[in-house]
């Protein structure tokens, strides 16, 4: 009888999982009065920001070794992650670098705003990956001062405001 559970056991962690894969991205995003920028560190998916890149290319991107990373990075960030200023106009994000690890990749841009603009009457909107994986998630923890939200993007919502 024991023998026979054993068994029964090794044929149930034989049969394949049919587990969803989780596609999410984490921000940070800070208000620098001093610089008067929203300066943001995002945490993505090696794997994922590869796949998205290779999209329409001759050879797969390969982020530690493709030439141009870093342009085609920007120019998907530019149509993905963008602030939305009063006038309705999408200010796209400054480069500063990244840092490629084995699973995640931290990118790092900011968003100077102009003379008598503040985050209080922006948006943000963050549709990262969301035409690449269904169920894709993006969460920016913002800061204002003493002032934190947790902002949450899915295919319903995509746009945020950064007031306080």
């Amino acid at each position: 009888m024991i023998i026979a559970g054993i068994i029964a056991c090794f044929l149930l962690a034989a049969l394949p999982t049919r587990a969803h894969p989780v596609h999410a991205t984490f921000s940070e995003a800070a208000w620098n009065p001093k610089t008067r920028s929203i300066e943001v560190a995002l945490r993505i998916r090696s794997v994922d920001l590869e796949k998205t890149l290779s999209k329409g290319q001759v050879k797969a991107i390969d982020l530690k070794k493709s030439d141009g990373v870093d342009s085609l990075i920007q120019a998907y960030l530019g149509k993905t992650f963008t602030i939305i200023l009063p006038d309705r106009k999408q200010l796209k994000p400054k480069w500063s670098g990244k840092e490629v690890g084995l699973v995640n990749t931290w990118l790092y841009f900011e968003f100077p705003l102009k003379d008598g603009l503040s985050p209080d009457n922006c948006s943000i909107n963050n549709t990262l990956f969301f035409n690449a994986f269904e169920g894709q998630r993006n969460v920016i923890e913002f800061s204002n001062g003493n002032a934190r939200k947790i902002l949450t993007f899915s295919g319903k919502t995509r746009i945020h405001a950064l007031d306080k």
